[in-house]
């Protein structure tokens, strides 16, 4: 399980925890109701038995939480146990109802308030199911009290009393039934939703690579070079330096012209792959137009800047191109100056395309300095 998946978990463990909380409420109001029951003289049994009604919720409730706490519960299918509490709290419900006496029918609703709570993790076939158990708990006691006579009811009464809170159960499944369809819905809405933000996103990723990369040596555009030599020269403190490079292809129209478009598609793609290599990972080579590349190095001294066009220089005019005959090179003329804090980032591009002129003026394959560049 990577972290990703353990954060995710541990979310949903906190709110199983969260709802096993709340489902206390209910029993803090059956603690109550046990009490005034007491307290009013309608509780039917010796306080022994009054007080086994907070021994046995705590004791089950406790070792609810501590299958929580654990983790014992991911291993259940349904890590929330929404089935067993809502049958402990059925039975415990049940035998609460046994000793009220006559009151027993006001408090019978709490059968509803318990099945509320697997409204939303409970199918409908378990809502069914939980909800005739809670029918059978309550025709139990009606058989037993007919039986015992543990207080004087008579049979009419208490068959109303079942066919009411039967009443209430079905209403209560019809509920259900909307809530966990709604519920349906909207997570189906909400995953095509999500799903149609990840295309969107996907989309806005290829559209914002088309816009800033090269298709044909699959380097940054001019725009992207443009944006994040400004952006870098923002950053800069004082002292520090950008270099900066221009460079272009010597006779590249000729190369097309002799030797054709995929000869000349492979030469540039090639000095892409070249220029790369020799430049450190926070270096930018980017295309800047036809033949023209230009390359902007991090915290970059003359000397430095110097030495990697100069690698760059040697490894191109070494390379064999299979496009080309046997014996044909391809060399480059490149300027370069250096960038300082606060300065216009057109102006220094302008002074590294006079420098890639003097080069070719001087012959071509060679790099030249910009004069200023040595101040």
């Amino acid at each position: 399980m990577n972290d990703s998946e353990r954060k995710q978990q541990d979310r949903f463990q906190a709110l199983r925890l969260q709802r096993f909380y709340l489902a206390q409420s209910t029993y803090m109001i059956a603690y109550v109701v046990i009490a005034v029951t007491w307290a009013t003289g309608h509780y039917l049994g010796s306080n022994a038995m009054a007080l086994s009604h907070y021994a046995l919720g705590f004791i089950t409730q406790f070792t609810f939480f501590l299958i929580f706490k654990t983790g014992l519960n991911l291993r259940f299918r349904d890590p929330s146990l929404t089935s067993p509490q809502i049958i402990v709290a059925l039975l415990l419900q049940t035998y609460l109802l046994a000793l009220v006496g006559e009151i027993r029918g006001t408090i019978m609703v709490a059968y509803c308030l318990i099945l509320l709570f697997g409204v939303f993790q409970m199918s409908r076939t378990a809502y069914l199911i939980h909800a005739a158990l809670a029918l059978v708990c309550y025709a139990s006691l009606i058989v037993i009290n007919q039986y015992l006579g543990i207080y004087p009811q008579s049979l009419t009464v208490a068959l109303l009393e079942w066919f009411i809170l039967a009443c209430f159960l079905l209403w209560l499944i019809i509920l259900g039934s909307y809530i966990r369809a709604l519920r349906e819905r909207l997570q189906q809405r909400h995953s095509t939703l999500q799903q149609h933000q990840q295309t969107l996103r996907s989309m806005m990723d290829q559209l914002q690579n088309l816009a800033t990369t090269d298709a044909l040596t699959d380097l940054p555009n001019r725009r992207y070079f443009i944006e994040e030599a400004q952006r870098r020269n923002t950053l800069l403190s004082r002292g520090q330096t950008l270099g900066l490079a221009l460079i272009d292809l010597d006779h590249f129209k000729r190369i097309n012209d002799l030797y054709g478009h995929a000869a000349g598609d492979q030469v540039l793609q090639e000095f892409a792959r070249i220029a790369r290599s020799n430049l450190r990972g926070n270096d930018i080579v980017a295309r800047f137009g036809g033949e023209e590349f230009v390359l902007l190095l991090d915290n970059c001294d003359l000397a430095t800047l110097h030495h990697c066009v100069e690698r760059i220089r040697q490894g191109l005019a070494t390379h064999p191109f299979s496009a080309l005959p046997e014996g044909v090179r391809c060399t480059m003329s490149a300027g370069i100056c250096l960038i300082h804090p606060e300065d216009d980032l057109e102006w220094r591009i302008s002074q590294a395309d006079e420098a890639l002129y003097q080069a070719k003026a001087e012959g071509r394959n060679r790099t030249c300095a910009h004069e200023q560049a040595y101040a």
